[in-house]
């Protein structure tokens, strides 16, 4: 079963409404069909500029997506866990019941980081 956000229901009812597969829609976006399915499975955050570009793209197939920036913060404030490693799941699931002072959180970003870097 797909797990989509209603961004991504929104944003797959239009492209079946414009009779574009997903994978046509990334070729004109200039990305892949993973980061498209990403986006509308609330697998990633869905950045301002590609909510306009997306509105874009459904505009000049005359398709008009009144609510999608909207939609995209709400989908925005909520992860998917489904098919996330477990590790992480549970990491993630620990950092949401706990409490971080700025300062804490600081730190965590920092740390975080130094480990993107290596």
């Amino acid at each position: 079963m797909v797990n989509l956000t209603e961004f991504g229901i929104v944003v797959r009812k239009a492209r079946l409404d414009a009779k574009v597969t997903q994978r046509e829609m990334a070729a004109s976006l200039g990305v892949t069909s993973a980061f498209l399915s990403n986006l509308e499975k609330g697998r990633s955050k869905i950045p301002e500029e590609w909510v306009a570009r997306i509105e874009t793209f459904f505009k000049d197939k005359g398709i008009e997506l009144p609510n999608l920036f909207k939609l995209a913060d709400v989908a925005n404030r909520s992860i998917s866990l489904a098919g996330m490693n477990p590790q992480k799941a549970m990491m993630l699931a620990a950092f949401a019941r706990t409490s971080f002072t700025r300062k804490q959180m600081e730190k965590f970003s920092q740390l975080l980081g130094e480990i993107k870097e290596n």
